[in-house]
């Protein structure tokens, strides 16, 4: 069960979508969730001691009071937080450093967090945030569109190249599907028309994690895979694109460097990106 949802926020439209949609995943998943709004920030540069004329903007009294001022107002920005245990915390640091050091002392389930989608030379900035936390591989990661609203999840696609499987990655795939009652798509885009001996085993080790699911296999074949994926999710009116990690990294290892970014940062559909709980790897080690 997801009993403890991490929110990253800046306060931004597409930062507040994402809390909203974490509001209502909570609501059908788990009412009895924890809540954890997280504000990261860091303090503008004094040159003072180097008699320098520069603006440094706001001090770090003001920003507090400003996030202060954005924690008080959620509740009357989204009404649906007063039915949850919720708690804000803000710290200096940046975000994926905030997150990953709260999320080796808290026991969190998920991490859900928006991203804006974008195109040209500022996709490298924007949306870098999200890229950085899954690639840290801390918990599972959801990863809310800026323009995705939030609807019952129906129809799950899961994306994998078949290696690095671990059962317990798929315990979140597990909790949706059973709070939703959820159709799983499996997915697996390939240059090649079928399946090499090794793939086609690990397809075979899949099959076994996912025994008791209800679940549906779809081999396509196309050069690009995040046009594969785009393709399969508009045609079969997907909610939910699930990612498995492999050994050597998350994203870059089952796409490719360019296009795993291209994915997070210009799909419409909630993506959420599996991977091993950090802290409960420490533990039982």
């Amino acid at each position: 069960m997801i009993k403890h949802i991490l929110v990253p926020t800046d306060f931004s439209d597409c930062a507040l979508n994402a809390l909203e949609y974490a509001l209502q995943f909570a609501k059908q998943i788990n009412p009895e969730a924890e809540i954890t709004i997280l504000n990261a920030y860091t303090v503008p540069l004094a040159y003072a001691d180097l008699n320098i004329a520069y603006d440094v903007g706001e001090s770090e009294v003001d920003i507090k009071q400003y996030i202060d001022s954005e924690f008080n107002q959620l509740e009357d920005k989204l009404p649906l937080l007063k039915e949850f245990e919720y708690e804000t915390i803000k710290t200096e640091n940046y975000v994926k450093d905030a997150i990953e050091e709260y999320s080796l002392d808290n026991p969190v389930d998920l991490i859900i967090m928006g991203t804006k989608g974008v195109s040209g030379i500022d996709e490298v900035i924007l949306g870098t945030n999200a890229h950085r936390v899954i690639k840290a591989e801390i918990a599972p990661v959801l990863v809310i569109p800026g323009e995705a609203k939030y609807e019952d999840i129906k129809n799950i696609a899961l994306s994998s190249d078949y290696k690095g499987i671990i059962a317990e990655l798929l315990d979140p795939v597990k909790a949706i599907r059973q709070a939703y009652s959820s159709k799983i798509h499996l997915i697996h885009v390939s240059q090649e028309p079928m399946l090499d001996k090794e793939k086609a085993e690990e397809a075979k080790n899949l099959e076994l994690h996912l025994k008791g699911l209800p679940h549906q296999y779809h081999f396509m074949v196309n050069k690009n895979v995040e046009e594969g994926i785009d393709e399969f999710a508009d045609n079969n009116k997907i909610d939910l694109l699930v990612v498995l990690p492999r050994k050597k990294g998350l994203f870059e290892s089952l796409f490719g460097k360019s296009e795993s970014k291209s994915l997070i940062f210009h799909t419409d559909v909630p993506l959420l990106a599996l991977s091993p709980n950090k802290r409960k790897i420490i533990e039982a080690d």
